[in-house]
């Protein structure tokens, strides 16, 4: 079985990653915690399509004309560089996830990076049945200040830092605080996690990262 690790291509360029400055607990609105572990030994090799089947509770923001949409993400502490598409929430109110694990999804009805208002959601695989390991398979493991980087369209760079990491039951996926467009920029970064269900076919609960602008990157 093949594993793809994560994409192949263009690798963002980390401009000015060491003077980036983690950000205090009391300069974020969330406070770091730990998820429940992943099961050890858990099967890889099958789909982890998110299951939360509400439709977000929050209005789309309107983004600006001139913002161009995300179209790669970097996570230099995971050695990690890959592309994002858009994709949205299907006729029974599941977030849609892109076939090929290697690829993003970027959530095209909330707010874009460089917006400074609402929640840029981006979603991902952490394996595939039929093509191994994906792309947000290591995403648990990014801890408070770790940089994030998106690319736009326009080639702009935008830089934030890990401010929190939650972990919760599919069941209990809290949709109208994780896809909030009433709050300040922020990036929400999700897949699956906990333990696989096989009679299910998926993983019980998802992981969720929030990361916010780092002004002291520009």
């Amino acid at each position: 079985m093949a594993v793809a690790v994560c994409a192949a291509g263009l690798s963002l360029a980390v401009v000015g990653a060491a003077s980036l400055r983690p950000l205090a607990a009391s300069e974020v609105g969330y406070v770091p915690d730990v998820p429940a572990e992943i099961t050890a030994g858990a099967p890889v090799g099958v789909g982890d399509m998110l299951t939360r089947r509400a439709q977000p509770a929050v209005d789309p923001v309107q983004a600006s004309p001139n913002l161009a949409p995300p179209v790669r993400l970097e996570l230099p502490s995971l050695g990690l560089s890959a592309e994002i598409v858009p994709v949205a929430v299907d006729g029974d109110g599941a977030l849609d996830v892109p076939a090929n694990p290697d690829v993003l999804g970027w959530w095209s009805s909330g707010a874009r990076p460089g917006q400074g208002q609402g929640s840029i959601l981006i979603d991902g695989h952490i394996d595939s049945a039929t093509e191994g390991l994906g792309t947000f398979v290591h995403l648990r493991e990014l801890e408070p200040g770790d940089p994030v980087l998106t690319q736009s369209a326009s080639g702009d760079v935008h830089y934030y830092r890990v401010t929190g990491r939650r972990q919760y039951a599919k069941a209990a996926l809290p949709a109208g605080e994780v896809f909030s467009q009433d709050v300040q920029e922020r990036l929400v970064l999700i897949t699956c996690g906990g333990p696989f269900d096989a009679n299910a076919g998926g993983y019980a609960d998802n992981v969720v990262v929030f990361a916010e602008p780092d002004a002291s990157s520009i």
